[in-house]
């Protein structure tokens, strides 16, 4: 009889352990969702006109800043981009953006933007993004981003162009 106890109480930990692995698997799995904003302003830029129109130029730059976490988490943000705009009209950008968090862990995204001026002739602008990597506590990161962001006050009053961006990051961790 001990033996027969044995078993049956072997087959039902097992079962119960097999029953809850999956649930221990998705929770660790599930999306999650951060607020983000980043204030950041230009450290280089550089462009080059087209030719084909007065104020069509293609450039690069880069920007650099703080980004500050719904869950109170705040990192160094940094970003590269390339454009093609056009004065008073707006235009297109692609680049990448990285957070670096104080532990040293990062997240860097892939985006892309379109462009446009507001009444006050301030760029604002709305894209998406892709996580292409994570490193240290983000190791393995995926996920997406929507954001948008509006340059502040005109190069005459902020020659750093200071702008806030505004995103909504859906990730999933291993």
């Amino acid at each position: 009889m001990k033996k027969n106890n044995f078993v049956v109480v072997m087959t039902i930990l097992v079962g119960i352990i097999w029953l809850f692995t999956p649930i221990a698997l998705v929770s660790a799995e599930a999306e999650q969702t951060l607020q983000v904003e980043a204030t950041n302003y230009v450290i280089s830029s550089q462009w080059l006109p087209v030719g084909d129109e007065a104020g069509h130029v293609i450039g690069m730059n880069q920007r650099e800043g703080e980004g500050v976490f719904s869950n109170g988490e705040t990192a160094k943000y940094s970003v590269i981009s390339t454009f093609d705009a056009r004065r008073s009209k707006g235009g297109i950008a692609q680049g990448y953006s990285k957070f670096t968090f104080d532990d040293g862990s990062l997240i860097i995204f892939s985006w892309t933007t379109e462009f446009a001026r507001s009444q006050e002739g301030l760029p604002f602008n709305q894209g998406q993004g892709t996580i292409i990597a994570g490193t240290g506590r983000f190791a393995g990161i995926t996920g997406v981003s929507a954001f948008s962001s509006k340059q502040l006050k005109p190069a005459s009053e902020d020659p750093k162009l200071t702008m806030v961006a505004n995103a909504t990051i859906t990730y999933t961790l291993p």
